[in-house]
């Protein structure tokens, strides 16, 4: 994550907001994107494969 993320999702945010909400807003960024990195890794899982997954 870089310094401009965290000032942009900071000015985005209303004038008075508890500190968890930023946090969470964070953390769900992060989250996304760690994942488009997997995904251009080719790190992702078929839908069949999670389905099977899921059945065990």
């Amino acid at each position: 994550m870089t310094k401009t993320v965290v000032q942009e999702s900071l000015a985005t945010m209303p004038d008075e907001f508890p500190v968890e909400a930023l946090i969470e807003r964070l953390l769900f960024i992060q989250n996304v994107q760690e994942g488009l990195a997997q995904s251009e890794r080719g790190e992702t899982v078929s839908i069949e494969e999670v389905k099977q997954r899921l059945r065990r």
